[in-house]
């Protein structure tokens, strides 16, 4: 965290950026020895913090939920460039520090998110324009969902090949929470109609699930974090969005989220592999039925008290989350936001 902080204080003649400009990037990208230094600097702090994630215990625990941070920070602050150098630099010291199956990991789920995040978020910029012009929020959060999903269900596939069927590649997964469900039978907190060996066969089916939901949450917080430390330290290259009014994902998402819910029917790998895409689509369209319901809580007294209860009660009970999905795909085909009397610009736009 302490490196995190020393890259996001980092002032050394900031540049003065044209909020209106077209390009979010424009100077800060230039090879120069300071901004090189800065990602050699990121690189390292990220691949630091992704070591101590990797050797496990409580710090780790809670370093795993700032893995993506630093590279998020570098990438705001100091140019998407320089971001690209700190997440290859992170993933070529895990690769040679701990094991290269680690480095790869780190990449896949960590590094290549992370900076496509900032990439979607900050207009997908080449060429000199940028590419997207509307609805950055939510190409934000789909550019790490989407490699997170690929990444989790081109492991699925393999592994399914090399080890002859899923279910044996979940094997570890599965003994573990056998002897877990099997303890906790015995001392009588799940009941005695519970049976452990057919639980325990669901659990390790879902855990590859549970991962890219909750990777894809990680990343989505530790976006907004790092664009709140790029923006204090007066290096965000533009405007802060609306994110209530311009969260927005493509349709096509409301197609893949019933489409994964049709897999998770089947069985071999179409069953897991239906559960990553409907758990990350389904999120994405929860995050839309919260920018919704914000909306429709703007300018009211109790706007506040409610939205805390909401997330406090999605984030101790978790289930509630399914209904902001629903809302979510709802908005897809309904466009709330945009029948609002009070609906600004940005809202009234339809998702590309």
């Amino acid at each position: 965290m302490s490196g995190a902080s020393w890259l996001a204080a980092r002032l050394s003649a900031p540049s003065h950026v044209n909020p209106k400009a077209r390009s979010p990037v424009p100077e800060k990208s230039v090879l120069s020895w300071p901004n090189f230094a800065v990602s050699i600097l990121g690189g390292v702090a990220a691949a630091v913090i992704f070591a101590v994630v990797a050797r496990g215990g409580l710090g780790g625990i809670l370093l795993a939920h700032l893995a993506p941070l630093t590279i998020m920070i570098v990438a705001f602050a100091f140019g998407l460039i320089h971001g690209a150098t700190s997440a290859i630099l992170a993933s070529v010291i895990l690769s040679l520090w701990l094991n290269p199956v680690i480095g790869m990991a780190y990449a896949l789920l960590i590094a290549a998110p992370a900076w496509s995040a900032v990439y979607a978020a900050s207009g997908a910029p080449r060429g000199g324009r940028d590419r997207l012009t509307s609805n950055l929020p939510g190409w934000a959060a789909l550019a790490p969902a989407a490699f997170l999903a690929t990444a989790i269900i081109f492991w699925l596939i393999v592994a399914s090949v090399i080890f002859g069927s899923l279910d044996e590649a979940l094997n570890p997964i599965r003994a573990r929470a056998f002897i877990l469900l099997d303890l906790m039978v015995k001392e009588r907190d799940l009941g005695d109609k519970i049976d452990p060996t057919t639980l325990s066969a669901s659990v390790a089916r879902a855990v590859p699930a549970f991962l890219a939901g909750y990777g894809l949450l990680i990343h989505v917080v530790n976006l907004w974090l790092a664009a709140r430390i790029a923006q204090a330290s007066k290096l965000l290259g533009r405007p802060w969005p609306d994110i209530a009014k311009e969260f927005r994902v493509p349709k096509a998402i409301g197609g893949l989220f019933l489409s994964g819910i049709a897999l998770t029917f089947f069985d071999g790998p179409a069953g897991p592999i239906g559960m990553v895409l409907a758990t990350t689509t389904g999120l994405l369209l929860a995050f839309q039925g919260l920018a919704v319901a914000h909306i429709f809580l703007r300018g009211s007294r109790s706007s506040a008290l409610v939205l805390a209860i909401i997330y406090f009660t999605l984030g101790f009970l978790g289930w509630p989350i399914l209904f902001f999905a629903a809302l979510g795909l709802a908005d897809l085909i309904f466009n709330y936001r945009a029948r609002m009397n009070d609906a600004g610009p940005a809202a009234m736009q339809k998702p590309d």
